[in-house]
């Protein structure tokens, strides 16, 4: 068994096991405090529960600090769980419990903005409280969404079963998969992000079933990559940016077409640069092996987590 304190007396070790600093980690633990509070009152307060508050077998890891090191160095290095119960002290079936009880709390303390600012100011353009007509009202009011980068990451599953695997296929990876769609500011943070799709899902058809084109500002310029073809006959009134590619009818691009893909490339690397800060948590980098029902919710709190460490950086 490790000894706990040994991640709390390491900042170096204590990074690179949950990817925060010691205030990085400081700061998440005052925020998430009163949440795991107020969760823990609610279910002992339930009307199937029998026994009174207090009874019961107590936490082995007793203080907020602990309990946040275990979910945290789960996602960072997505050990199973009988191995995280061993090297914390405890077993298997309690680690899984614990975990459960915290993933619900990790946005709402690491970024509970993540999705609703976005749409938050697209409703405030669309009301006219903010007098918006051009693309540099929108930069001077919300550079955040002035320029937005979308994309679309894929991380492979465990076969399913027979009945569900062509479903989970995707033919670009060859390979059962689980994709979700970003949007990202200038800064590098996430905006916006979708739900999970199975891997036979094309980029531009989760882009079309997410309605993202719906409440992105038409004074906003959205950097898009090669797969989100037809995105600008579908919405012309919006500002898009889509590499030049070759065809059967075309083998070559000329000079300028090939200055502008270099153009878009260096302003897209934004994304890229967040998809690797995302995978940089194991549990995004490797094989998805636990129940495909708490994707979602995994997904978005490493998200969170990410726009909680930028907002240091800022």
């Amino acid at each position: 068994m490790i000894n706990v304190n040994k991640f709390f007396n390491n900042p170096i070790l204590l990074k690179r096991c949950t990817g925060l600093n010691q205030f990085q980690f400081d700061e998440l633990v005052f925020r998430i405090t009163p949440l795991w509070n107020q969760s823990e009152t609610e279910r002992l307060s339930g009307k199937t529960r029998k026994r009174a508050i207090g009874a019961g077998h107590p936490y082995h890891l007793k203080t907020m600090e602990e309990k946040l090191l275990c979910i945290l160095l789960w996602y960072k290095t997505y050990p199973a769980f009988w191995l995280l119960g061993l090297l914390l002290g405890f077993d298997a079936g309690n680690a899984c419990k614990l975990v459960n009880r915290l993933r619900p709390l990790i946005e709402k303390a690491a970024d509970p903005d993540l999705g609703i600012y976005f749409k938050r100011v697209y409703r405030n353009i669309q009301k006219g409280r903010k007098k918006i007509s051009s693309f540099e009202d929108l930069q001077r009011e919300f550079p955040e969404i002035a320029e937005i980068f979308i994309d679309t990451t894929e991380q492979q599953r465990l076969q399913p079963k027979k009945q569900i695997q062509k479903k989970y296929y995707s033919g670009k990876k060859k390979r059962h998969t689980l994709k979700t769609q970003l949007v990202v500011g200038k800064t590098g943070k996430i905006l916006l992000l979708s739900k999970t799709y199975s891997g036979k899902h094309h980029d531009y058809d989760i882009f079309k079933r997410e309605k993202t084109a719906d409440v992105i500002p038409k004074q906003s310029h959205a950097y898009l990559d090669r797969g989100f073809q037809g995105v600008k006959k579908d919405s012309p009134s919006l500002h898009w940016f889509i590499p030049n590619k070759c065809n059967r009818w075309k083998r070559k691009l000329t000079r300028s077409e090939k200055i502008f893909n270099t153009k878009l490339a260096r302003k897209r690397i934004r994304v890229e640069h967040v998809i690797s800060r995302l995978k940089k948590y194991a549990l995004l980098g490797s094989v998805f092996r636990n129940r495909i029902t708490h994707y979602g919710t995994d997904f978005r709190n490493i998200a969170a987590l990410t726009n909680f460490r930028l907002s240091f950086a800022i």
